[in-house]
């Protein structure tokens, strides 16, 4: 039986994986809210737009 020489480069890979699912998670947030407030945005200036070309007096 062989016994692992490095453990500390085990260690190290699996930190480098959990720091890249965080980024991943904190790009696809970051992402998610853009998209949400581009949606807001939108809206509000449609809204703008149908109170503007309203033809009330």
């Amino acid at each position: 039986m062989q016994r692992d020489i490095r453990p500390a480069a085990r260690r190290r890979a699996g930190q480098a994986m959990v720091e890249y699912a965080l980024a991943l998670f904190v790009v696809v947030l970051i992402a998610a809210a853009a998209y949400w407030l581009v949606g807001a945005l939108r809206s509000n200036g449609n809204r703008t737009l149908d109170l503007v070309s309203s033809e009330y007096p």
